[in-house]
């Protein structure tokens, strides 16, 4: 199981950014999931690379297939850090995802539905796939109102965000598209019914054009909560990443290796 973390906000991206400028995975930094993590009950649950399972409790306690582990004090600060860390970055993943919706929104209501109409189907499906998305996930991580939760496998089998995530998005995007164009040929074909298609034929490509300039110029501002955001995200992952790298040092966890970061600035 690989960016997790990337592909909760990735689709948020995808619409308001042509160029796709803040996109977290391609431009602000990369991170890699190498396995499964489950924070439930204030419990963080991890597994090594030879399937052997770590669990550390609220009072970093910390044990080894079901056996607790004895930590000097310098491992026992690096286990308190590491649990900190991962709990700590929760809520910035959804601070994060919140903003790319909130931009992803603004740019359907204020540029697509102005383009469309504001009956436009597309747009609302486009609205409703964005919501389904992030309520999913803030269901799913504030579903206890006595603690956070995040657990890998629960994102990808019952949110969809897993391993096809990408393409699912691709083809839906496309789907999104195709039924814009169809609302937009309609129109069309409704104006020249009423003597105006030349004038709608010849302003198709100048209407397209000022659509793609006016999503960049109104996301543009609100982008750079998104980019500050996800710039601190990066910044707890590598954090988090370093830690992970002591916490291999500790007799029996060297193949703990769950967070690869690779830093794109």
């Amino acid at each position: 199981m690989k960016k997790t973390l990337v592909t909760t906000i990735a689709f948020t991206s995808l619409f308001a950014f042509n160029a796709q400028a803040y996109d977290f995975n391609n431009e602000q930094c990369n991170v890699d999931l190498n396995g499964d993590i489950k924070f439930s009950e204030k419990i963080l649950s991890l597994k090594t690379k030879s399937e052997r399972i770590v669990k550390i409790t609220p009072d970093y306690s910390l044990y080894l297939d079901g056996k607790a582990v004895s930590l000097s004090a310098q491992e026992q600060k690096w286990v308190a850090q590491y649990y900190n860390e991962i709990q700590d970055s929760i809520p910035q993943v959804m601070t994060v995802a919140a903003e790319g919706v909130k931009i992803a929104n603004f740019a359907v209501s204020e540029v697509l539905r102005g383009f469309l109409g504001e009956d436009s189907l597309a747009a609302t499906n486009m609205e409703d796939k964005l919501d389904s998305l992030y309520t999913g996930l803030k269901s799913h991580v504030y579903k206890n109102p006595d603690y956070l939760t995040f657990d890998t496998q629960v994102i990808e089998d019952d949110l969809g965000l897993g391993a096809n995530f990408d393409e699912e998005i691709d083809q839906f995007v496309s789907e999104i598209i195709e039924q814009a164009m169809g609302e937009f040929f309609i129109q069309m074909g409704k104006n020249m019914l009423s003597g105006e298609g030349d004038t709608s034929m010849t302003s198709f490509e100048a209407r397209m054009e000022k659509m793609g300039e006016a999503i960049e110029t109104k996301v543009e501002g609100q982008g750079e909560m998104l980019k500050r955001e996800t710039e601190k995200l990066c910044e707890m992952i590598s954090t988090i990443d370093a830690t992970e790298s002591n916490i291999q040092k500790i007799r029996g966890l060297s193949d703990l290796d769950l967070i690869t970061f690779n830093d794109k600035a």
